[in-house]
């Protein structure tokens, strides 16, 4: 009889409901070798989400474990790059050969050059020194691309075990059912949810030459902004499909406001082009930046109507970060998107204290 669900790899036990892993005892009796647990059931089938915390200790006593040659497939959201890299990989896997697979390459237009993002990234971990095996950019929800992505992983993996790695929302355990569909020829069941924590523990499928493939739970990053949002908020706040850029000209002392979430101000400068890149469900807003902040206050909770009122306090105070651009710029805002700005001058980003923002050289 098996002892961990499908759907998440945590460990069932069949006493308490309340706690990580729970069956009912006649369900496990019933389906003793294929199964999901009570939390990962409500999930997938009534909507139903259960925070659940990963024990973060024994996530980094797993990763010592792995085998040194074992091949990791390290899953990154190029629309959330800053927001879901982790730069310390080589610490975490000094030995073992990574490939960067950069995902949801779908939410970009289709005028979006691959190899021109490819070349960025390769620039990215030059700067970083960061070393990997191969840099792939895909969409999980294609077949063509998860294919090639099986085709790098018998090129490099030499029989060793399989690991699939990276932050909560990236994409990973989409990108697992896909895979084992078209080259194992089997559905595996493991749990999708853009919710944090989803993989509570290590979820092994069998190779067909006795070696695994293994998913490991999400790391969860405290400065990506769905990481304090309701289900409801983050099915507006992440992207399902492609995004239709909002394009502004915009003067200096005019701002932005991206939902409730940020104000986006040009303080200064010559005028300026800037592309709004964030979920299609989101309120894009232009007023005066004399103004902004009283517009915020009066309509926070109508017209900008996200995040809610529990989400910001769990976002924390509003903070202030100020950016000069010089040509073409992202300011990029973890877990939301990024703003593309084509020109000079001074930029304010006024957000939640707990979110990341960063302006790097234009991604597309």
């Amino acid at each position: 009889m098996k002892t961990k669900c499908d759907g998440c790899g945590v460990k069932i036990q069949t006493t308490n409901p309340l706690m990580p892993g729970y069956i009912d005892p006649d369900v496990y009796i019933r389906n003793p070798d294929s199964f999901l647990c009570q939390r990962c059931y409500n999930l997938k089938h009534r909507n139903i989400y259960q925070e659940t915390k990963i024990d973060e200790k024994k996530f980094y006593e797993n990763i010592k474990k792995i085998n040194e040659n074992a091949l990791i497939i390290y899953l990154v959201d190029l629309f959330d790059l800053e927001g879901t890299f982790v730069e310390n990989i080589n610490d975490l896997f000094p030995t073992q050969k990574i490939i960067l697979v950069l995902n949801k390459f779908d939410l970009f237009l289709s005028s979006t050059k691959v190899m021109k993002l490819k070349n960025y990234i390769i620039e990215m971990l030059k700067e970083k020194n960061i070393k990997v095996s191969s840099v792939q950019i895909i969409s999980s929800k294609k077949d063509e691309d998860v294919l090639r992505i099986f085709k790098e992983i018998l090129r490099l993996r030499d029989n060793s075990d399989v690991y699939a790695f990276g932050m909560t929302n990236v994409g990973k355990s989409t990108f697992i059912n896909a895979l084992t569909r078209l080259t194992l020829e089997k559905k595996s069941d493991i749990t999708i949810s853009n919710m944090p924590s989803t993989t509570l523990d290590l979820i092994k499928i069998p190779l067909n030459d006795k070696t695994y493939l293994y998913d490991m739970p999400g790391i969860i990053n405290k400065h990506q902004m769905t990481y304090y949002l309701d289900k409801e908020t983050i099915n507006k706040v992440l992207p399902k499909k492609f995004i239709k850029p909002k394009v502004f000209q915009l003067n200096p002392l005019q701002s932005v406001f991206v939902g409730g979430f940020a104000s986006i101000s040009f303080v200064s400068g010559e005028k300026a082009s800037f592309v709004m890149t964030f979920s299609n469900e989101l309120v894009i807003h232009r007023t005066k930046y004399e103004n902004h902040l009283d517009f915020y206050e009066k309509h926070k909770d109508d017209i900008l109507l996200l995040p809610n009122k529990d989400e910001r306090e769990r976002l924390g105070s509003i903070k202030k970060e100020e950016f000069f651009v010089d040509g073409k710029k992202d300011i990029s805002i973890s877990g939301l998107g990024f703003v593309t700005i084509h020109g000079k001058g001074k930029v304010e980003v006024e957000t939640f204290e707990n979110i990341k923002v960063s302006m790097r050289e234009s991604l597309v």
